[in-house]
Parts: C-alpha cells; structure tokens; sequence
C-alpha cells in the first residue's frame, strides 16, 4: 500500500499542536537578541557621551582658591573668603602669603586669636619675612594690645622697611598709646611709600581725627572708600564723623550706601536708627532700629536703643520685653543701663514689686560705680514713684518692703 505525501507542507513540518509554543519561542529570542543589541549600543553610547560630554568639575587648585578668596575679600565678603583660605592654607599649610592673607581675614571676622597663631606660624617658618610681623601687630592693635604691638611692627621694619601693612598698624598703635606724633609720623611715612594702601590710609585717618583734624580725616576716609569701595569699616568711620560734626545728612546718606552694599547690615540699620533719632524723626528711627534687631537679635546695644524708643511712645510692656532681651545678651555694657529701664518698664505696666527689685538692684550697681550721679538720681525717682504709688503699696508682696 502507498502512502501519498503532500508535497505542498515541509517535509520536515512539526504537527500543528507545537506551532503555538515554537512561535512564542521564537519571538523571546528575537527579543532577547534585539535588547542585547540595544544594551551593546547603549554601552557605546555611553562610552561616546563620556568621551564627548562634559568633564567633571575639577577641585579647584589652592592658588585659583586664593584668588576668589582675595575677590571676596575685596568685595567685603569675609565670610567666604575666610572658608576659601581655609581650604587654600589646609592644602599649603607652608605657603606664607596664604597664611599672611588667612589671617587678614580673620582679623576682620574679630578672631584674633587665630590671627596671631598664623602670624607665629609665618614667623616660625620664616623669621625674616616681615609678613609674619605685620600680621601680628595688626592682630596686636584689634586686640587692644597696642603697647605690644609697637615692638612687633618696628621688628617687621627692620626686616623690610618699604612693606606699608606695618607703618598702618605702627600708626596705629601709637595712636592707641597716645603718643600722637609719632602715629602721624608714621601713617606720613607708610604712605610716602604706597599712597594708594587703602587699609593705611584709614590708618592716617585716624591718627588725624585723634588730633582734630577733623576735614584731613574726613578726605582720607573718603579716599580709603575710593580705594575699595565695597569695604565697609571706612564707611563707618566717616559717616561717625559726619554725626560727630552735625552733618546729618551725609552720614544718613553713607549709611543709606552701606545697606546698598549689603541690605541686611544690622550695624547700619542701628547706626541709621541713632540718626534719625538725632534728627528728630522718631517713626523712621524705630523703624530702623526694629530691623536691625530682627536681623541681630543678640545685640545688646540695638535691644538698647529699640527699647528707649519704645520707652518713649509709652509703649511699656514692648519696652518692658525689649530691656529684658537687652539684659539676658549683654556682656556687662548695657547691664545697667537695661537694668532700671526695665524696672521702671515693669512699674508702668502695673508689676511694682519686680520694678522695685530692679530698681533696688540697679541703684546698688550705680552707686558701686563712678560717674553715674545722674543715672542714681533717675533710679532714686522711680523708687520714690513705686514708694508713694498707693496701688503699688496696696498690691506690695508682703516679703517685699518698699521703705528698704
């Protein structure tokens, strides 16, 4: 018996219940086949892009930190540069400029203590380096240490005589033992070398303002400000002198600079506060004086000033809140000053008993003290105010007694 084939199907066909599953297999594999070729073009790609891309950015080198740090610097910046020199003097820690230009800077942060390490440190690693020494006495003079600061600095200009930095804190602390000849003398001197030191022409500044050349002062400071115009301290200085002379309004108008040069300057808004309340103008006064607390609450001083002009519109409880702040940041200035205050605070909004015991306090600080006859005399009244207020008798704490 023959078996007819049907040559029309594969010889080779699969019976028709494994078509299904064969189908699916070949399509995984084509999958699979089509991601390995994706995965293989993907790492090319890669491969390409990190060729072609963008590099990662590369750690800056000490002296390109350096450089920022200086521009910073320039700019009033002390903060950042200060974290920027760190960096620079961490990675060069015998590099004499950066450690000269560190310390710079941590003079103007107020810590003078680091300064003087990195001054020791320069003189350690070079004692014939004049750098060491102006850094020192510089940090000597901020410290009030002037007396000690003389020798250093006359130490640096034996080594090098044309280096300015050290006539700047010569003068100075001349200046600040009072030996006032030689303080010009030596501004005069530094200055015939570079006139154009910004940091020493302040310097002769205030050497002139200390023997009342009030206008030569006053030029130089506003040379200093030429010199760097984003450095702050010589704005300062000059709108101080300004009020100093009664000119009002150029002080306002420098403060007004400095807030433009940094919009959240606490001292400037404070400074502004005090002028216009010199002026006068109470509202703007409070105004200026609120915000330099809100942008420092720890100062005493400014806590000072808000709460006599909180005093004064008769706003007694906010004073009574204000000295009280005044009294839990101050160091020892305005201990006093905020002590009766806010007793006085406390007797006008109806609390006798605690106004007694700050007055009682504050008479017995006073009276320990000398030259505050006139403080004694305000105290003495609002003793005298709670003692013959019959409410105050009337609601006394019986461990109180208001005849002490």
């Amino acid at each position: 018996m023959r078996i007819r084939r049907d040559y029309s199907q594969p010889f080779f066909r699969e019976p028709k219940r494994h078509r299904t599953r064969n189908t699916l297999i070949a399509v995984i594999l084509g999958l699979l086949l089509g991601l390995s070729v994706v995965s293989q073009r993907t790492t090319v790609e890669l491969v390409i892009d990190s060729l072609l891309g963008d590099p990662a950015t590369p750690t800056p080198l000490p002296s390109e930190l350096a450089m920022r740090a200086a521009l910073q610097a320039q700019a009033g910046d002390f903060k950042v540069a200060a974290a920027m020199m760190a960096t620079a003097v961490l990675e060069r820690p015998h590099n004499i400029a950066y450690l000269y230009e560190y310390g710079k800077v941590l003079i103007e942060l107020g810590r003078y203590d680091e300064a003087l390490t990195y001054a020791e440190r320069i003189i350690d690693l070079d004692a014939s380096d004049a750098h060491g020494f102006a850094l020192k006495s510089a940090a000597l003079v901020a410290q009030d240490q002037a007396a000690v600061a003389i020798p250093v600095a006359l130490s640096g200009l034996d080594l090098n005589p044309g280096f300015t930095p050290l006539y700047a804190s010569l003068s100075r602390a001349y200046i600040d033992t009072q030996r006032w000849p030689d303080g010009l003398e030596a501004g005069e001197r530094g200055l015939s070398i570079n006139p154009g030191d910004a940091e020493l022409v302040r310097a002769y500044a205030y050497a002139l303002q200390s023997v009342g050349a009030y206008d030569e002062a006053a030029e130089h400071l506003e040379r200093a400000i030429e010199l760097r115009p984003a450095y702050l301290p010589p704005h300062f200085e000059l709108a101080a002198l300004y009020l100093a002379r009664d000119q009002d309004q150029q002080a306002i108008d420098l403060y007004d600079r400095i807030l433009a040069i940094d919009s959240r300057n606490a001292r400037a808004m404070l400074r502004l506060c005090l002028a216009y309340r010199k002026v006068g103008q109470f509202a703007r006064a409070l105004g200026f004086c609120e915000d330099s607390v809100a942008n420092d609450r720890g100062d005493a001083e400014a806590l000072f000033h808000l709460g006599l002009l909180y005093y004064r519109e008769r706003r007694f409880v906010d004073s009574r809140d204000t000295f009280q702040q005044c009294l839990n940041y101050d160091e020892g200035a305005y201990d006093l000053s905020c002590r009766y205050r806010l007793g006085l605070s406390h007797y006008y909004t109806g609390d006798c008993t605690t106004g007694w015991t700050l007055l009682q306090e504050s008479l017995a600080l006073a009276e320990a003290a000398t030259g505050y006859s006139d403080t004694i005399d305000r105290i003495q009244q609002g003793l005298e105010a709670i003692n013959s207020d019959l409410k105050c008798i009337e609601t006394a704490a019986a461990p109180v007694s208001f005849q002490d």
